[in-house]
């Protein structure tokens, strides 16, 4: 899949969970305003599949209860991809500590 593919992809699987009633009623929402801007802005999809699992994982710690289906889902969407940029990133990082 090409990058201006793969980045509308992930900005409509945003605006899916965006535009949920559940998730209308909490403050996750600014989460992914704020990450479909950077989307936007920079096309970095690991980045902001990064950022929206991150910030989704701290929610989820303090809403158990009130757990939007909708962030569930974009979470399960943007996993793979996440992962990959954080083993990338880390791997860059401890580089120079291997050898």
């Amino acid at each position: 899949m090409r990058r201006d593919e793969r980045v509308s992809q992930m900005m409509d699987q945003i605006s899916r969970a965006y535009g949920d009633k559940q998730v209308n009623q909490h403050e996750v929402r600014k989460l992914l305003l704020e990450n479909a801007q950077l989307l936007e802005k920079t096309e970095d999809c690991g980045l902001v599949a990064t950022k929206i699992c991150q910030g989704i994982a701290w929610y989820t710690l303090s809403h158990q209860h009130d757990f939007p289906k909708a962030l569930g889902v974009l979470y399960n969407q943007l996993k793979k991809e996440a992962v990959k940029y954080d083993a990338t990133a880390m791997s860059a990082l401890l580089l120079p500590l291997w050898f």
